[in-house]
């Protein structure tokens, strides 16, 4: 069956969504074809359903936390650091609304257990606070301003509660089910409610029961999702916008599952199993569910954050991350099978940041320049092709099974353009479930089809839809190739550059070509548009900067202090490549500082400086304190700099440091960590390099 649908959030029919839905039972003894087929006949709830059509929502992390500048707090804050001065709910849901979003989930109490309502259960709550003079009530703000924008509202309440001194009793699940009790009771209907696993209370009723929590919500929440720890909606396993190549909502549980797993002590220790297993690149292939004994429909979310942490911290204004990355994460989970939850966290004022709130502006114009006009629906449609009069372009493919009739069951899939009379295979996927978005290089031809190339079941495709995307104007990527050449790539845009880190003008040269650098320097280069195109442009960031040092490639290291010399070897430090790194030993033994490197540079050179280009997976290693030398023998040794790379911990960017006079025919170098970045005894470099001076010229390579 094909029908083109229209992206609209799916009624609720409230005698399904408060039906309890048990597991469906494999029989003992089944083969794993009998199993796959089993598979094909489970179904969402309505509950369920309800909530993927949301597609993606906004996650605002905001509390105790936002003022103190921390990701976790100890439950030891004074209530009167919380102190937004212009808490606007409604400037967080326009600018949700203009991004695109169905709905925010809000940190009612993170484990700090700073409580955004006037909780009765405990005196860390903002009515102790000089928000409002002490009668305020964030959540219910946020809430009415949800309503009136007509977003959905959803519920994060932390279990681990680091301000409640009963947590880890018998007596901390009263003051848990209270305070849910109030946030269930008194903000109007919630689409989703939102259980951290971080330290959670453990499967034990004795201590803790989790089904006494979830039959709660269920009798006042009926039509809410109990996710990532309960029993509507699983973690996707990372907090990375990623979703698996294959995300399969129809999952096999370990052992038997005979009833609800809100009532049913056994089936829900059966789903806590699996819990365990979200990590895992695989969870519902055939191979996964040969050993079933239940399945259940268990879809995934994706929660990401706009910046590198949780909270707002004024050190990361500069680190949103920009819209590419947006829609890589947006494409991915919602093109995925799952729901994007994007974490854009309010900052010290109770606002939404200036950076943020530009971003997702730009991601809302983007995502409606490109799906407000279906090409599908010019076509002449005859079973699963598309047919046109003329010639039509696009770069994103739109399929959707019908999950509520007939689940999910495709495995397999592609998509064929006509092209001179002949039909041509130009893009391939695995499941399909809710939704499938696959962005293309743009395909030009007159006809399009899919095909099921493998299936559990005869499979039910009810959207199979055509788009365009605009051309995203964004920032080039500049980099160094392996001969040594500076290149720069900005897709089909041109590009205009300079060399010696001064502005880009309409006057910089264009871009034509690698081009050498021999003594390093500081390329900046725009993305422009110098013809006109038939396609409306859509910009963003558009302009990057990269420093460079001294071509590497015969470069050798005579000296290092110590190297994990299997994987992160000293030589990874000059191999021109920012995903590899040296680091010091840690195994068997971890060696102490300082660290250092000794490089013989080939030749002489007079030095102005050199770069430093930090890990930027994590911060181990990452050097804060530092001292550089160098030399033209390799006997007899100068300090050239030394000093403190500040805030690197945070923001790992590259550090180009400037020696205070140029340093005359030097061969070797000596770069020595003295500390790193949080004190621990590694360091690690991803690139060291040097500089020797300014450049007057780039010259073309003819290639």
């Amino acid at each position: 069956m094909i029908a083109t649908v229209a992206a609209r959030l799916m009624p609720v029919i409230l005698c399904l969504a408060c039906k309890a839905q048990a597991p469906t039972a494999v029989p003992a003894g089944s083969s794993r074809e009998a199993i796959v087929e089993l598979a094909s006949t489970v179904r969402p709830s309505a509950r369920q359903l309800s909530w993927q059509a949301t597609k993606c929502n906004a996650f605002v992390h905001f509390g105790m936390n936002t003022f103190s500048n921390r990701e976790w707090g100890d439950g030891t804050e004074d209530p009167e650091a919380f102190a937004p001065t212009a808490f606007d709910a409604t400037q967080w849901a326009m600018t949700f609304r203009q991004a695109g979003m169905s709905g925010i989930v809000l940190t009612c109490k993170h484990h700090d257990g700073f409580c955004l309502w006037p909780s009765k259960t405990t005196d860390h709550t903002v009515a102790a606070s000089p928000f409002r003079d002490g009668k305020g009530d964030v959540v219910g703000e946020v809430a009415a301003a949800c309503k009136a924008q007509d977003l959905r509202f959803g519920i994060y309440l932390s279990p681990w509660d680091r301000n409640q001194k009963t947590f880890g009793t018998k007596a901390y699940q009263a003051v848990f089910l209270a305070q849910l009790t109030e946030l269930l009771s008194n903000y109007g209907e919630l689409f989703e409610v939102w259980f951290d696993g971080a330290h959670c209370p453990p499967d034990d009723p004795s201590l803790f029961d989790w089904q006494a929590v979830f039959q709660l919500v269920r009798k006042l929440q009926p039509n809410a999702v109990i996710a990532i720890t309960g029993p509507d909606v699983r973690w996707v396993g990372n907090e990375a916008g990623q979703t698996r190549p294959s995300e399969w909502s129809v999952l096999p549980l370990p052992q038997e599952a005979p009833g609800a797993f809100a009532q049913d002590r056994q089936s829900w220790r059966a789903l806590w199993q699996l819990r365990g297993r979200n990590q895992v690149s695989d969870l519902g292939s055939r191979i996964e569910l040969q050993n079933a004994k239940a399945l259940c429909w268990w879809p995934a979310e994706t929660d990401v954050s706009i910046r590198p942490g949780w909270f707002y911290h004024p050190e990361d204004d500069t680190r949103v991350k920009p819209l590419t990355t947006l829609l890589d994460y947006w494409f991915t989970a919602v093109g995925g099978n799952a729901v994007l939850l994007l974490n854009v966290p309010a900052d010290r004022r109770g606002l939404i940041a200036a950076p943020d709130a530009s971003v997702l502006k730009d991601l809302g114009r983007y995502l409606n320049a490109t799906f407000t006009n279906n090409l599908a629906a010019t076509a002449t449609r005859k079973g699963n092709e598309l047919h046109f009069d003329e010639p039509v372009t696009v770069d994103v493919f739109d399929l959707a099974e019908d999950i509520a009739t007939t689940g999910q069951r495709v495995e397999a899939f592609a998509v064929d353009v006509m092209q001179n009379s002949k039909w041509v295979e130009c893009a391939t996927g695995t499941t399909i479930g809710f939704r499938r978005l696959l962005r293309t290089k743009p395909i030009t031809g007159t006809a399009f089809r899919f095909r099921i190339t493998k299936e559990r079941a005869p499979a039910s495709i009810k959207t199979f839809a055509l788009f365009r995307r605009p051309t995203l104007m964004q920032a080039p990527k500049i980099a160094r190739d392996k001969n040594g050449d500076i290149v720069i790539d900005a897709g089909n845009l041109s590009v205009r550059y300079t060399i010696d880190g001064s502005p880009i003008s309409d006057s910089s040269p264009l871009y034509r070509g690698a081009f050498a650098l021999p003594n390093g320097g500081t390329v900046r280069a725009r993305a422009v548009v110098e013809k006109q195109t038939q396609q409306a442009v859509f910009g963003t960031a558009t302009e990057s900067t990269a420093s460079f040092g001294l071509p590497s490639h015969n470069w050798k290291i005579i000296a290092c202090s110590s190297e994990q010399a299997d994987a992160e070897p000293a030589q990874n430090a000059i191999d021109g490549n920012p995903n590899t790194l040296w680091h010091t030993r840690y195994q068997p033994d971890t060696a102490k500082h300082p660290h250092f490197l000794t490089i013989d540079l080939g030749q002489e050179h007079a030095l102005t400086g050199f770069l430093y280009q930090p890990r930027t997976s994590g911060s181990n290693g990452t050097v804060a304190d530092y001292e550089f030398h160098g030399s033209r023998d390799g006997v007899q040794w100068t300090q050239l700099a030394k000093g403190t790379f500040g805030n690197i911990g945070n923001n790992p960017t590259a550090r180009t440091v400037r020696f205070a006079k140029p340093a005359q025919n030097t061969r070797f170098v000596r770069f020595t960590a003295l500390r790193e970045c949080e004190g621990r005894d590694w360091a690690s470099v991803a690139e060291l390099s040097v500089l020797a001076g300014p450049q007057t010229g780039a010259k073309v390579k003819n290639r």
